[in-house]
């Protein structure tokens, strides 16, 4: 997974890949190399890449978001939860309010409240959904 990532060109500093399925404590991600996944698989001359955004849960109506974004960020929202104790991640891409495609990457821990901190990741992309970036 690690050459795989680095074939890319994707930063790898920080990257350590354990065993692939993010459950083990010493595995690490950056959000440099998270958004730099899903910048190049939007990218419309990566194809290839597609299926890492379109198996990604959509907010609001599928897998691990289907019951979160209640109003804002459903259905523009489509990202990968993470979550372990004191950690969590959401990473994905919205579409902002001028209809461009922005990827993200929220990593925190030492979270006290898993219930918390899942609140403050969906805030933060749901406010990307509002703004204009471009």
């Amino acid at each position: 997974v690690t050459e795989a990532l680095a074939d890319l060109g994707l930063p790898m500093d920080g990257v350590r890949v354990v065993d692939g399925s993010g459950l083990d404590r010493s595995g690490r991600m950056t959000t440099d190399s998270l958004v730099g996944l899903l910048a190049l698989a939007a990218d419309p001359a990566r194809p290839e890449l597609r299926p890492v955004l379109t198996g990604l849960p959509v907010a609001g109506f599928t897998g691990t978001l289907d019951s979160r974004y209640p109003d804002v960020g459903a259905g523009v929202v489509r990202a990968k939860t993470g979550t372990l104790t004191g950690v969590n991640a959401l990473a994905g891409t919205v579409v902002d309010s001028d209809g461009r495609v922005l990827a993200f990457a929220f990593l925190t821990e030492g979270t006290a409240s898993a219930t918390a901190a899942q609140n403050a990741l969906d805030r933060a992309a749901a406010a990307l959904s509002r703004c204009g970036c471009g």
